[in-house]
């Protein structure tokens, strides 16, 4: 993991290579977002018998009203809506590695609040509503890879809580597969290394919300300070003051 975390560059692709990958995803995909009444939405509507808004199936999620009360922060009652979902959903990511460095398989996933169409998520990002196929639509790419993963295979599954001020008690799987096969990797999926995905971090609208909490996650190990240094060293980042080698005075 810690090589990876200092490789920017790997399988021919540096950082600028991918900022024009994610452009060239974005400029092929045809969405078109307007906003529309409750009424005019199919299978979505106000239900009096739950009082919230939801979807004929009962599935994805509903929109309920809360009232609270503390004795913390700057307010002591308030109410509001809420996002419940009540379902356990994957948020995760494929890695592999290439020429002795991990790589993690991302996709360009359209969303419809997203401000450039597409951004970089996890291999699989999908509630249960999604993935059991709820909407009709097409199987998560990838997905079978999750559920049949070996327990050697897995290097982070760990149950994480979305935004609780927008989400009722809301938890995803956050979960990193080792894949031991070759697989085929999809138009709208780029391995990246950890270092890659990192930078890309540091521009906006690139690298999604997902992503970014199950990369938080992962385990680096326990490593000396030389081994750190040393991989430092081999990224152009010097001795680990920034400032290059030491050279031995003349």
């Amino acid at each position: 993991m810690l090589k990876s975390a200092h490789c920017h560059a790997s399988l021919g692709r540096e950082i600028r290579d991918v900022l024009t990958w994610v452009e060239a995803q974005n400029e092929a995909v045809d969405v078109r977002v307007q906003q529309s009444s409750f009424r005019a939405l199919d299978k979505w509507a106000y239900r009096e018998d739950s009082q919230s808004i939801r979807h004929d199936s009962g599935k994805f999620f509903s929109i309920d009203g809360i009232r609270v009360r503390t004795n913390w922060g700057y307010k002591a009652q308030w109410e509001q809506p809420i996002i419940n979902q009540p379902e356990v959903g994957y948020l995760g990511f494929l890695v592999k590695e290439f020429e002795g460095v991990l790589h993690f398989l991302m996709q360009a996933k359209i969303e419809p609040g997203n401000v450039n169409k597409v951004q970089l998520s996890p291999t699989l990002q999908a509630t249960r509503s999604n993935f059991t196929r709820v909407h009709k639509g097409r199987t998560p790419a990838y997905l079978e890879y999750f559920q049949q993963a070996k327990p050697h295979q897995i290097l982070v599954d760990q149950l994480q809580s979305e935004q609780g001020a927008r989400f009722l008690r809301k938890r995803n799987r956050n979960i990193v597969v080792w894949l031991e096969d070759e697989i085929e990797v999809k138009p709208n999926f780029i391995w990246l290394t950890l270092g890659q995905i990192k930078s890309l971090m540091a521009y906006d609208h690139v690298v999604n919300m997902d992503s970014r909490t199950v990369i938080a996650g992962l385990p680096y190990g326990s490593h000396d300070e030389d081994v750190i240094d040393f991989f430092r060293y081999l990224n152009g980042g010097g001795n680990g003051n920034g400032s290059g080698l030491e050279s031995n005075p003349a």
